[in-house]
This record gives structure tokens, C-alpha cells and sequence, in this order.
């Protein structure tokens, strides 16, 4: 059998299509999960804290129901980023709505939000964190429960091995947005809010660097085929 003669680029592109699969190192980060609902008993006290590092991610897992409970009994909530008096006073003017649980008996898993703790955004008018800050996560709930306020506080740890040099100065805790936002639009701008679906395992972090590596396949593909 004749052997299969390929192009003379195919041998130097294979590796950058391992490469693309794997997406870029730096922008992997770790996945911290919290449920959200008043069965976890940090989130209804003052003091409860998630630490995390530039470009890690932190899930946010919405109450989630079988269909047999009824709407009287289920957990819904708004969740706010605000600022400390707004975390310490459970005061909602003090930020801006991020997220809604208003999903309950969503099929098959709960309602998952994720956070990305980036230091830049791809988002002319999107969310940038900053290493050595707090930020600080409030709900409301949209139901009768006796828990009227669940909270949590996020520390950014420590920046990334390229940022490694700078020093990490804690502030007053700040979200730094795009110049062209009017505060008045943060409630109904989210970009990256994901679509109201099932969730999406927590351990697969480079499924963004899906559509890259298709792309790179079907273009190895075009030149064996040529």
C-alpha cells in the first residue's frame, strides 16, 4: 500500500492544533463552587470568604427542585454586587443586580452562573477584577423565606505568573467597568451572563477553546484532502 503523502505545511501545523485543543495555559484558571440557598449556612453570616486568584472562576449554583415541590416551597433569588456598606447592611442600592435564580425546577441540573476573575475583559463594557481587592455578593429573595439575606465576600488573591512582579496594594474594594457605561445600564448589562440552560461541568474550563479547534481540524482536513 502506498503511503500517504502529505502536504509539506501538515507536519508543522499538527503541534499548533494540540496547542489550540488545549487553549492558552495562562487563561485556565481553577473553578470554586458555591450553592447558593439558605441550606448553606456561611452564606447567611457576615464573614464567609472565597479566595481566589486572577483568572479563576467561581460558579454560582442556583436552588434547585424536583418537580414534585411545589412553587410555594422553592428558593428564588436576586443576586447584587455591591460595595462593602451595601455587604455589611444587606443594602441593594449600594451595587447592581448580577444574576437572578428565578429557575427553580430547571430540567435535569440546577441554573449555573460563572464569574471569570479577569484581570482585562475581551468586553468593551465588561467586568475587570483587580489582585488584592475584595468584592462583595448579596441576594434578595423573591419568595417568603425566613432568611432574608444570603452574602459572600470574593478576595483576589494573587495575579498571574505574567502580572507576578506587580505588587498586589489593597484598596477600597472597586469593579472597573468601560468608560461608556451610565450606571443606570449596569442592571440590564451582563456579558457574561450565560443563556438560562442546563449547567455545564465545572471541570472542562477549555470548552471556550472549542470553536478554535474545530476550525484548525477542518482546515488540516482541507489540506490531506488536497
Amino acid at each position: 500500500m502506498a503511503a500517504l503523502l502529505l502536504p509539506p505545511l501538515v507536519p508543522l501545523l499538527l503541534p499548533l492544533l494540540g496547542l489550540l485543543c488545549l487553549g492558552p495555559a495562562g487563561s485556565l484558571g481553577n473553578r470554586h463552587a458555591v450553592h447558593w440557598n439558605s441550606s448553606n449556612p456561611q452564606l447567611r453570616h457576615e464573614g464567609y470568604t472565597v479566595q481566589v486568584n486572577v483568572n479563576d472562576y467561581l460558579d454560582i449554583y442556583c436552588p434547585h427542585y424536583n418537580a414534585s415541590v411545589p412553587e410555594g416551597r422553592v428558593e428564588q433569588y436576586i443576586l447584587y454586587m455591591v460595595n462593602l456598606e451595601g455587604y455589611r447592611t444587606c443594602d441593594i442600592s449600594q451595587g447592581f443586580k448580577r444574576w437572578e435564580c428565578n429557575r427553580p425546577h430547571a430540567p435535569h441540573s440546577p441554573i449555573k452562573f460563572s464569574e471569570k476573575f479577569q484581570r482585562y475583559s475581551a468586553f468593551s463594557l465588561g467586568y475587570e477584577f483587580h489582585a488584592g481587592q475584595e468584592y462583595y455578593y448579596i441576594s434578595t429573595p423573591t419568595h417568603n423565606h425566613r432568611w432574608a439575606c444570603l452574602r459572600m465576600k470574593v478576595f483576589v488573591c494573587c495575579a498571574s505568573p505574567s502580572h507576578s512582579g506587580e505588587k498586589a496594594v489593597p484598596t477600597l474594594p472597586q469593579f472597573t467597568i468601560g468608560p461608556e457605561v451610565k450606571i443606570e445600564d449596569l442592571e440590564n448589562f451582563n456579558p457574561e451572563m450565560p443563556k438560562l440552560e442546563k449547567s455545564i461541568s465545572g471541570t472542562s474550563p477549555k470548552r471556550e477553546h472549542l470553536p478554535l479547534a474545530v476550525a484548525a481540524a477542518l482546515f488540516l482536513m482541507t489540506l490531506l484532502a488536497s
